[in-house]
């Protein structure tokens, strides 16, 4: 479930997302495709139903950081579930990225993968940077 959303981030922007017009999105509607694969809605639906679980399981849903990540991805449930919701301002976004830092260095294997997910953490924070 994990994998289908960091493919939904780096195949389509959230501001792409949060602009899709309302009534247009359907379970089966396909917002990425890896190869032959392809994501649809009802997959993000569930995978972000899975992360706002594994967040509250296993952190303390209490702090600030958190709860935001929870936010975005209830937004991000509305959005595909054709409501409205607001976009994350920049701030969110740098601790969107944290957290899901935070939560993939507890799946990794080895340092290389910590090292990696690093990376792609500073990464992604020098893009909203630029991006905003």
């Amino acid at each position: 479930m994990l994998k289908s959303a960091q493919d939904l981030m780096e195949k389509i922007g959230i501001k792409e997302l949060f602009a899709a017009p309302h009534g247009k999105l359907q379970g089966n509607t396909v917002l990425a495709t890896n190869g032959k694969e392809n994501l649809t809605v009802s997959q993000m639906l569930k995978s972000a139903e899975y992360l706002i679980k594994f967040i509250k399981d296993n952190f303390d849903v209490d702090e600030e950081r958190y709860s935001v990540t929870i936010i975005f991805f209830k937004s991000v449930q509305l959005v595909l579930n054709n409501g409205s919701a607001d976009k994350p301002t920049k701030e969110d976004a740098h601790i969107i990225i944290d957290v899901m830092h935070e939560i993939a260095d507890i799946h990794t294997r080895n340092e290389s993968e910590k090292k990696l997910n690093e990376e792609i953490a500073v990464s992604l924070n020098l893009l909203i940077e630029t991006l905003k």
